[in-house]
């Protein structure tokens, strides 16, 4: 236990050099924390898989804390690709379940001191972990939803499975002495769906690290290009050749406006975008493929509006980090969302325009406004500034204090 701090495991699959958007999160999230406990985290070390794979991201480590200690553990000697396989089919709930069993097998190495197990969804296997943990070793637990597990799960032909999913997650729900959730949505739904006690579950908003690396661009003229930039996953759950298509409706109804816009993509070059993406790229719009978090952000200093984007509506209750990333960067938002949690929090504090998913002239329509009205861009921005003041990331990070303090409370020799 260093310097008298209470010990927390921080279980998180996804961490750096993981180069995903909850890699971010449980990243600073972990910083955040290791203020007020003796953090240790236990995560994946990444690898290359048979059919899902993540790019790795350098520039990530390097802006971890010093003195953080990170547990890299690699997956366990049964194949990972049979667990993406079995994934694909449907029949895992999780595709490094071989990750969450070296953890349970090393267990006995990785917790020492008495703490509070810390687990983060997503994956499965995070709250798979520190659920047999907590129970091994005599640990109160806190399980943390960045996304809605059962609700993401039953998707299509899966929702056949859509008890068991609920099962799986009322007895890790319950075995908790404190929950996190991501949205207000997605706490009413557990609550809902599972009879919690309201007050062991706190919503605490998704976090990014905070930056003095500002936009440079001057404040909208008119005159100029505008600058659109697409930044992230590129799948089936964000369709982002939406702002494509868009773009390419604009130049063939009013090319005047058409010229004036840029569109700049940022990504892994995915299946999905070999398949779907690449065949909506015209003149005016470039992909730059993936780019390490660090120049990422140097780039992003250099845009007019962030886009993205949710395709399906299952994910309507999420707040998707690059939303709390263009915020921190003052860069205003031009989206395609369900209505929901996202929609909800861009439309209330008007920082940014929405279409409806598959909404292309809606979109094109957003596109020719903001090139239009320079007035509007500038407002964006304005509010943008103010929104950053509302969610500061410390402020977030010490709702998890609160609730981790509040588990290590509990002696589960006497709880229920």
């Amino acid at each position: 236990m260093e310097d008298g701090k209470p010990k927390v495991y921080f279980i998180a699959c996804s961490f750096p050099p993981f180069s995903r958007g909850n890699s971010i999160t449980n990243a600073c999230a972990a910083q955040h924390l290791a203020q007020y406990f003796d953090v240790e985290v236990i995560c994946k070390e990444r690898e290359d898989g048979l059919l899902i794979n993540y790019e790795g991201d350098d520039s990530l480590v390097r802006d971890l804390t010093d003195g953080l200690v990170v547990h890299r553990l690699r997956g366990g000697r049964w194949s990972g690709a049979v667990n993406e396989v079995l994934y694909a089919l449907g029949i895992l709930p999780c595709y490094y379940l071989n990750w969450a069993w070296r953890v349970v097998r090393r267990g006995s190495e990785l917790i020492g001191d008495r703490g509070v197990i810390f687990a983060v969804y997503p994956v499965f296997s995070d709250l798979v972990a520190g659920w047999y943990l907590s129970r091994h070793h005599k640990c109160p637990l806190v399980l943390d939803f960045r996304d809605d597990f059962s609700a993401v799960m039953s998707r299509g032909w899966r929702r056949v499975l859509a008890p068991v999913y609920r099962w799986m997650e009322s007895r890790l729900l319950r075995s908790a002495q404190r929950v996190t959730v991501t949205t207000d949505h997605l706490k009413d739904a557990l609550v809902l769906r599972h009879g919690l006690d309201e007050g062991r579950v706190s919503v605490v908003h998704n976090i990014v690290p905070k930056s003095d690396r500002r936009r440079r661009r001057p404040i909208s003229s008119d005159e100029g290009d505008v600058k659109v930039v697409y930044a992230g996953a590129i799948s089936a759950i964000q369709r982002p050749e939406i702002l494509l298509r868009a773009y390419r409706k604009l130049c063939d109804s009013r090319p005047d406006l058409g010229r004036r816009v840029r569109v700049e993509f940022y990504g892994p070059e995915s299946p999905y975008f070999r398949l779907k993406v690449k065949q909506h790229f015209v003149e005016g719009c470039h992909y730059h493929g993936f780019v390490p978090h660090d120049e990422l952000i140097e780039r992003l200093r250099e845009i007019d509006i962030g886009f993205f984007s949710l395709a399906d509506p299952t994910f309507a209750y999420a707040t998707p980090t690059k939303l709390f990333e263009y915020v921190e960067l003052g860069i205003p938002v031009l989206a395609a969302l369900p209505p929901g949690e996202a929609r909800k929090m861009i439309e209330e504090n008007d920082i940014g325009m929405v279409a409806n998913p598959g909404d292309i002239n809606g979109l094109a329509g957003h596109l020719a406004s903001l090139v239009e009205q320079p007035d509007q861009r500038r407002r964006l921005e304005v509010n943008v500034e103010l929104m950053r003041d509302r969610f500061p990331p410390e402020q977030e990070a010490q709702k998890w204090r609160d609730a981790i303090r509040a588990a290590g409370a509990v002696n589960l020799d006497t709880a229920a």
